[in-house]
């Protein structure tokens, strides 16, 4: 058996306790990252008329719905 004080004892609890919420709260934010770079992907800014619209198609080049005009899929909305 392993000779430990009490005190050594809670400090280790507490390390390990905090390192494993450390990790699933990068592990979170990580997930949470690339959902909003999906959903962020499906919006479009038109550029001529200015309406804001979502397209699932995996196509480069859309057409707005409301005046038709070809707008490009960019990450940066409204740029």
């Amino acid at each position: 058996m392993i000779p430990i004080t009490l005190s050594w004892f809670v400090f280790v609890y507490l390390a390990v306790f905090l390192a494993a919420i450390f990790i699933l709260w990068i592990g979170y934010e990580i997930i949470r990252h690339r959902r909003s770079n999906a959903i962020a992907r499906n919006r479009v800014f038109c550029r001529i008329c200015g309406s804001r619209y979502t397209d699932i198609s995996p196509a480069e080049l859309l057409h707005c719905p409301s005046c038709g005009s070809l707008n490009e899929r960019s990450l940066r909305e409204g740029i």
